[in-house]
C-alpha cells in the first residue's frame, strides 16, 4: 500500500509534466515521447486531474435563465438568443429535435 506522502506526490508530478505539456506547444505524444513518459498514462492523469480539478469548481446553478426569442424573416426561421451572447438561427419545424438537443448540452 502506497504511503501518504506518495499518493500526494505522484499527482503533483503530473500534474506539473501536464503543465510543462501546455507550455511546450507540441503534441502529447511527442511530449511523452521527448520525456521518456508513458503515454497512456499521461492521457490516464490528464483525464483524471482534470475531473478532479472540474469536481472542485463551484457547481452549476440549476435555476433557469431568461431566454428571448425573435421572429426572423419567414426564409430564415426562428432565432433564439441567450444570455451568454450564444444565438441560434434558422430554427424550423424541421430542425427542432437538433434544437432541443443544443439547447439541452448547453445548460
Amino acid at each position: 500500500m502506497p504511503s501518504k506522502s506518495t499518493t500526494r506526490v505522484l499527482p503533483d508530478q503530473w500534474r506539473q509534466h501536464i503543465e510543462d505539456w501546455r507550455s511546450s506547444g507540441i503534441n502529447q505524444q511527442a511530449f511523452c515521447r521527448d520525456r521518456n513518459l508513458s503515454y497512456h498514462q499521461f492521457h490516464y492523469w490528464r483525464k483524471k486531474l482534470a475531473h478532479k480539478a472540474a469536481d472542485t469548481t463551484q457547481p452549476r446553478s440549476s435555476t433557469l435563465v431568461p431566454v428571448t426569442y425573435r421572429s426572423s424573416p419567414p426564409d430564415n426561421g426562428l432565432s433564439i438568443h441567450l444570455p451568454n451572447g450564444i444565438s441560434l438561427r434558422g430554427i424550423a419545424s424541421e430542425n427542432l429535435p437538433l434544437v432541443e438537443r443544443l439547447l439541452a448540452s448547453l445548460s
